[in-house]
């Protein structure tokens, strides 16, 4: 899935993803490529993309995710 973390201002993150794991409004959640649509806020936390056998870690204070069927994005 193709996935976008960014603020106003900056991009941490645009590319191909195979998953994103964050805690959510109602908790730890793990997005995967053909996941349900849906928004929700984020708590402080540490964000995890997983690229192949790599992950990559943010830590984030808050923000907004929205998955679609083929992307997600998250504002911080």
């Amino acid at each position: 899935m193709h996935l976008i973390i960014a603020k106003v201002d900056e991009v941490y993150f645009d590319g191909e993803a195979d998953s994103l794991s964050v805690k959510g409004a109602s908790g730890q959640m793990t997005v995967l490529p053909e996941h349900m649509p849906l928004i929700t806020t984020l708590k402080p936390c540490t964000l995890v993309v997983r690229v192949g056998n790599e992950e990559k870690k943010f830590e984030i204070d808050g923000g907004v995710l929205e998955v679609r069927r083929d992307a997600a994005t998250v504002i911080l």
